[in-house]
C-alpha cells in the first residue's frame, strides 16, 4: 500500500512537471536561508526553456544564484530576489539564447508559515509575434513583399563596408517604370498596384540570391548586383527592360508598359552609398530624357543634372530682379488672314546666358513648384499689356496665357485671375487660359470645377498641344473647352502622308462637332496653311505668319490692323 502511494505521488509529480514544461518556459521557487545575509537557495526549476540550459530541479535545489550563473547576472538576481521577499512586486528578465524572458516573482507563504519565491516565466508569445511582424513591416513593402527603402539603405551601406578594400565592385541599379503617374490615372489605384506587384514578381525571378533586391517608393526598384562586370548588368538591364515591355494582362485589358534604368558602379562612381545612388538616378533621368525604354550606365559627361541645380536657385530669384519677360506669338484666322489673339510665352534674361526659352526652365519650374510664381507673374503682365494696348487704340485681339497644372491643386486658383482681372481691368471675355491635357490626368475632378468657375467669370479655355499626352477623348465631352489647339507634330508630314492627313482631318472634324474652335500650330510652310484652310481649321500660328515677338513689335502689329 505504502509502495502504491510512493508510485501514484511520483506520477502525480512528473505529471505536475510536464504540465510545467508545457505551460512555461521557466519556473522555480527560491527560499531565503539566512534572511540578516540573505541567502537565497533554489528548491525547484522547471520549464521547457530552463531545461534546454540544464537548469532542473535536480540540478539547482539547494544552490546559490552565484554559484549558478555569472556574477554580475547573479548580483542582478539578488537585488531582484530581496525585493521581492520584502513583499515588492518584481518582474524580472532572464537572456538566454539570445531571447529576453520576463520572470514574475511573488512571495508565497503556506499553511505553516514558511515563506518561499515564486517565479513563473510569462507567455509573451503573441508579443513576440507581433513584434517580429512589426520589425518586418518597417523594412519590408506591403504590396509587393520586397525590402523597402529603410533596408535598402542598410543593405546598400553594408555592401560599401564589406567592399571597402577588396577591390571588388558592385552594381547599383535604379528601375523606373515610365508615365506610371498617367497609367495609374487612367487605369485606376488596384490594377496599377496589380502591375506593381506583376513587376515585382518578374523582377525577384531575373536576379539571384545575391541580389538586393528592393522597391524604393511608388514605382522605383532598386538592385545591388555584386560581383558582376559592366558588361554584365547591361545584358542584366536589357534582360529587365524586355521583361517589363511584355504586356501585363489585367481583368479589363493588357497593360504595355516600359522603364528606365540606370546604374552606377562601386568605388568606380563613389565611395559613399549617398553618391552611387544619386549617380545611378542621374543616370536614370538620362535614359528617360532619352525616351525611356533604354538604360544608362553614369558617366562624367552627365553633368546637366548638376546644372539643374544651379539653374533652380537661380530660378528663384528671377521674378523678384526682373528678369522675366514676354514676347507674343500672334494667332490669325485661316479665313479672313485676321490678326485675332495672340499667346504670351515667357522667357527668361539670365545674368550669365543671356536669353533662356521656356524649353529649357518650365519643366524644372514644376518640378520645384516655381512654376506657380511664373505663371502668376505671366498672367498680370499679359492682361496689364493687353489692356494698356485697349486703351490707346482699338484693340480687338484675345490673349492666351498657359497655366501649369499645379495650379489646380491650389485652392486660391479662380481667385488669382480674379484678382489679377481686377487688378489689370481686362475684361474675362479677352483672356484665354490654355491647359495642357496633364490636368486632367493629375486632377480630373478639381480641374473640372476650376474650369467651370473660370467659365462663369467669362474666361475662355483652350487644351493645348492636343495629342502629346493621353488624349482622352471623353475630357473633351466632360470638360468646357472653347479651343483645341492642335499640336505642330500632326503637321509636319500632313501634305506627305496620307495616314497624318486622315489624324488631322479627323481630329478638326471632331472638334467642329464639340463647337471648338479649332487652332493649329507649329504652321511653317504655305502648304500646311492650304491644306488647313482646305480642311476648315479656324486659327494658326507659327513661323510661316510670325514668330513670337517682343511687346514692341506685337504693338505696331497690332496698331496697323486697328488703323
Amino acid at each position: 500500500m505504502q509502495d502504491e502511494s510512493i508510485t501514484s505521488l511520483r506520477q502525480t509529480e512528473q505529471k505536475y512537471q510536464s504540465l510545467l514544461e508545457k505551460l512555461h518556459n521557466v519556473v522555480y521557487k527560491v527560499r531565503c536561508e539566512t534572511e540578516a545575509e540573505a541567502t537565497f537557495v533554489y528548491t525547484m526549476f522547471e520549464g521547457r526553456v530552463a531545461k534546454r540550459q540544464g537548469l532542473t530541479t535536480e540540478a539547482v535545489r539547494g544552490k546559490t544564484p552565484q554559484e549558478l550563473f555569472a556574477p554580475q547576472f547573479a548580483g542582478y538576481l539578488q537585488v531582484q530576489y530581496e525585493k521581492a521577499w520584502r513583499g515588492e512586486p518584481v518582474i524580472h528578465e532572464l537572456m538566454w539564447e539570445q531571447e529576453v524572458y520576463y520572470v514574475s516573482l511573488m512571495l508565497s507563504e503556506d499553511e505553516s508559515g514558511e515563506r518561499e519565491l515564486i517565479g513563473c516565466s510569462l507567455d509573451l508569445t503573441l508579443c513576440r509575434q507581433a513584434k517580429r511582424q512589426i520589425e518586418r513591416m518597417k523594412k519590408y513593402d506591403a504590396l509587393t513583399g520586397l525590402p523597402n527603402q529603410l533596408a535598402f539603405d542598410e543593405s546598400l551601406q553594408q555592401a560599401v563596408s564589406g567592399e571597402h578594400g577588396s577591390g571588388r565592385l558592385f552594381t547599383l541599379m535604379i528601375i523606373d517604370i515610365d508615365k506610371f503617374k498617367m497609367m495609374h490615372a487612367a487605369i485606376g489605384r488596384t490594377p496599377s498596384e496589380a502591375v506593381l506587384a506583376h513587376v515585382a514578381k518578374k523582377l525577384s525571378q531575373v536576379f539571384d540570391e545575391r541580389t538586393m533586391l528592393a522597391r524604393l517608393s511608388k514605382d522605383n526598384f532598386a538592385a545591388v548586383l555584386r560581383g558582376v562586370t559592366q558588361e554584365e548588368a547591361k545584358a542584366k538591364a536589357t534582360e529587365i527592360i524586355s521583361l517589363i515591355t511584355s504586356p501585363i494582362q489585367t481583368s479589363d485589358t493588357a497593360i504595355h508598359m516600359t522603364a528606365s534604368v540606370g546604374m552606377s558602379a562601386y568605388p568606380i562612381d563613389g565611395s559613399e552609398p549617398e553618391e552611387i545612388l544619386k549617380k545611378a538616378e542621374t543616370a536614370m533621368y538620362r535614359a528617360k530624357e532619352r525616351g525611356g525604354n533604354c538604360y544608362c550606365f553614369y558617366s562624367q559627361e552627365m553633368t546637366r543634372i548638376g546644372e539643374q541645380w544651379v539653374l533652380r536657385s537661380e530660378l528663384r530669384n528671377a521674378v523678384q530682379r526682373n528678369e522675366l519677360f514676354l514676347h507674343y506669338q500672334p494667332r490669325y484666322e485661316v479665313g479672313s488672314n485676321k490678326l485675332v489673339g495672340m499667346e504670351a510665352l515667357v522667357r527668361w534674361l539670365h545674368p550669365e546666358n543671356g536669353i533662356m526659352f521656356p524649353s529649357t526652365f518650365i519643366s524644372l519650374a514644376e518640378k520645384t513648384g516655381l512654376i506657380l510664381e511664373i505663371d502668376r507673374w505671366v498672367l498680370e503682365a499679359a492682361c496689364a499689356q493687353v489692356k494698356q494696348w485697349q486703351e490707346v487704340g482699338e484693340i480687338h485681339a484675345s490673349v492666351s496665357v498657359n497655366l501649369s497644372y499645379l495650379h489646380f491643386k491650389e485652392p486660391d486658383c479662380v481667385q488669382m485671375v480674379m484678382d489679377i482681372l481686377r487688378k489689370t481691368g481686362l475684361h474675362p471675355g479677352w483672356l484665354e487660359v490654355e491647359l495642357t491635357e496633364s490636368v486632367f490626368v493629375e486632377e480630373a475632378e478639381v480641374a473640372l470645377e476650376v474650369m467651370q468657375q473660370l467659365k462663369k467669370l467669362g474666361v475662355r479655355i483652350a487644351i493645348d498641344d492636343f495629342g502629346t499626352g493621353y488624349s482622352a477623348l471623353h475630357y473633351l465631352k466632360k470638360f468646357p473647352f472653347d479651343t483645341l489647339k492642335i499640336d505642330r507634330s500632326f503637321l509636319e508630314n500632313v501634305t506627305i502622308s496620307e495616314a497624318d492627313g486622315v489624324i488631322l482631318r479627323t481630329v478638326i472634324d471632331m472638334a467642329k462637332k464639340l463647337n471648338l474652335r479649332v487652332v493649329a500650330e507649329g504652321v511653317e510652310t504655305e502648304e500646311q496653311l492650304s491644306y488647313l484652310r482646305e480642311h476648315a481649321c479656324d486659327e494658326v500660328q507659327g513661323y510661316l505668319l510670325s514668330r513670337p515677338v517682343p511687346e514692341e513689335q506685337m504693338e505696331k502689329l497690332l496698331f496697323s490692323i486697328s488703323n
